[in-house]
């Protein structure tokens, strides 16, 4: 039993490219490398936190698992339902190629993800506006710089409310 005392994890809903590698780190050390910088500071939140990783960037099209955890991920961090569906709104309507993540709708992948997996305590790191409705649990690093310690920060910061709040929830019986 974690410290969340038999409740469902914290769940990081995780994009790739503008987050944990950039184009410029690509450019330097190859295409899709992971900045093993950003990619320890997730680990670290994910560590800290006991919390499951569930991919909502492009990346999830193909298994990147090991990718991940050859930067630097736990192995054993991701969720068993580990990446977002691509909702038909996420498609080019033309060429069924997925839409840029600007275009595409991730925040309302990750809220479908979220209900069907019955997760309400999650925290979304996207370079990305993913919508109204993950107010208050989304950090968005700059693309071109990816990650950063405040983005860090940012995250603990919002991760320890979630579980001060369930906490408070278990002293009162809620």
């Amino acid at each position: 039993m974690n410290e969340h005392r038999g409740t469902a994890p914290l769940t990081v809903y995780l994009d790739v490219d503008g987050v944990v590698t950039t184009v410029g780190y690509q450019r330097q050390a190859g295409k899709d490398k992971l900045n093993p910088a950003q990619v320890a500071i997730v680990a670290g939140l994910v560590r800290e936190f006991d919390a499951k990783v569930v991919v909502s960037s492009t990346w999830r099209v193909d298994d990147c698992r090991p990718t991940l955890v050859e930067a630097g991920l736990p192995e054993t961090c991701f969720h068993p339902d580990w990446r977002t569906a691509i909702l038909p709104t996420s498609k080019d309507a033309t060429t069924g190629g997925m839409l840029s993540a600007e275009r595409a709708g991730r925040g309302d992948e990750i809220a479908e993800h979220a209900t069907r997996n019955r997760i309400t305590d999650y925290l979304v790191l996207d370079d990305v506006e993913v919508g109204p409705v993950h107010r208050g649990r989304h950090v968005r690093p700059r693309a071109d710089f990816g990650l950063s310690e405040a983005d860090r920060g940012l995250a603990r910061t919002l991760l320890a409310g979630m579980v001060d709040l369930r906490r408070a929830m278990d002293r009162n019986g809620s």
